[in-house]
């Protein structure tokens, strides 16, 4: 954990030492909210807190996680000037290893739809002016489908973020949701790269759709039990059936639950799309994954998540899948190639993932938003390092990788994208 924290501290896209000047300048208009308590997480050995805003020499303090802390100026990228709390001590830190005592989003081992929901009315309450929430249909199970809107429903430019299309990879979610919940908290007082976040969030709206596939999520959480419907329970028990006949899992019930990829329809809504629908064909019926249903877009969330695109017209699209620290970023049929050649070279200089080459289209939403007549910059991330669903050991090292992934797309899509 120190070697990746060092590492992330001084990537060179993203350092420090070509704001320490600027950050200085902007102590009046970055000053944080009064009052809020943070404390120090995933800090490994304990937060370096330094005297100087380049993060150079010897700390001047060494914090243990749990130590409380409060924010007096930034955050400017990730760097914030602190005080700790009940002391005099003051120095620059990295932000990331910061969390608000009062955060609304905390549950990062198994995040629930139940959870979810919660959630998205604590920061509705609390943000109304900021944050927007649709309901835009519901799942086949009855959970509602949501997007979420930050900062302004009528900026000229838009970004899409989606989680959760796979339901044993439920991590995502609860990152995208702590992603969202930092640039509400720091919305008044936070720059990425010089500039406000309110001036990004004014000019690039940001549409969060954090779990796609609630009922499979479920599934894959907590077993037949998470199942309301009666039918979609037989469904779920022929695909277990199906695929043992098949051979394509050995694994005992309660284990082929927890690695469903599928929604409760026993359908992989990755492959839902066009083009290339059904050309990758895994399985010939409903299983837990592998089976691209009966027609594109044939499922309440492909539909859902269709609809959600074609009204906002993104300009820049976030993909969170696991895993392998991958990305993929075109397709061999994709009319965009080379204006993501460029985007996924500046989204890979903060989150150092391998580039995966450009595949054959398959029915995937990637493949369904390259095919559009709207210029689109994307990139699919794949979370984790281990199978799915991964345990909380594994968030830490997530979660300061991607922590300003929000923030650098909508840069991006302020300073880059077309109109």
């Amino acid at each position: 954990m120190k070697a990746l924290k060092r590492a992330i501290i001084l990537f060179a896209t993203f350092g420090v030492l070509l704001f320490a000047k600027s950050f200085m300048g902007r102590a009046a208009a970055a000053e944080a909210s009064a009052g809020a308590i943070y404390y120090v997480r995933f800090s490994g050995q304990g937060l370096n807190v330094y005297a100087d805003p380049s993060l150079q020499g010897e700390p001047a303090a060494v914090l243990p996680d749990n130590t409380y802390v409060q924010i007096i100026l930034g955050p400017l990228d990730f760097l914030v000037k602190i005080r700790v709390y009940d002391t005099g001590l003051e120095g620059y830190a990295d932000m990331r290893y910061l969390r608000r005592l009062d955060a609304a989003v905390f549950d990062y081992d198994v995040y629930t739809y139940e959870e979810l929901e919660e959630d998205i009315a604590q920061l509705q309450a609390r943000y109304p002016e900021l944050l927007h929430v649709n309901i835009t249909g519901q799942s086949a199970d009855g959970r509602n489908l949501y997007e979420l809107i930050l900062g302004n429903t009528a900026a000229p430019r838009h970004m899409l973020v989606q989680a959760g299309i796979h339901a044993r990879e439920y991590a995502n979610p609860y990152l995208v949701m702590e992603q969202l919940e930092q640039c509400l908290y720091y919305y008044d007082c936070g720059y990425f790269h010089e500039t406000s976040y309110r001036e990004l969030f004014e000019n690039v709206a940001v549409h969060i759709v954090p779990m796609v596939n609630p009922d499979g999520i479920a599934l894959s959480q907590s077993g037949e039990s998470a199942l309301r419907s009666p039918e979609l329970l037989q469904t779920v028990r022929s695909c277990y059936a199906y695929d043992r006949a098949a051979g394509r899992t050995k694994n005992s019930y309660e284990r082929y639950l927890q690695r469903w990829k599928a929604n409760a329809r026993g359908v992989d809504l990755n492959g839902n799309f066009a083009p290339g629908f059904g050309l990758d064909t895994k399985a010939t019926q409903p299983s837990y994954a592998g089976y691209p249903g009966a027609a594109p877009f044939s499922e309440p969330e492909t539909m859902s998540l269709g609809a959600v695109t074609l009204l906002c017209r993104p300009c820049v699209v976030i993909s969170y899948h696991s895993m392998g620290e991958v990305a993929y970023w075109n397709t061999a049929e994709s009319r965009y190639t080379e204006m993501n050649r460029m985007f996924s070279s500046y989204m890979l200089s903060l989150v150092p993932y391998k580039r995966m080459g450009s595949g054959t289209a398959s029915g995937s939403y990637l493949d369904w938003i390259y095919s559009g007549d709207a210029p689109v910059c994307s990139i699919t991330f794949e979370t984790g390092d281990t199978d799915c669903p991964f345990t909380l050991a594994h968030y830490p090292k997530i979660w300061l990788e991607h922590s300003l992934v929000m923030q650098a797309a909508a840069a991006y899509a302020y300073s880059h994208a077309a109109e």
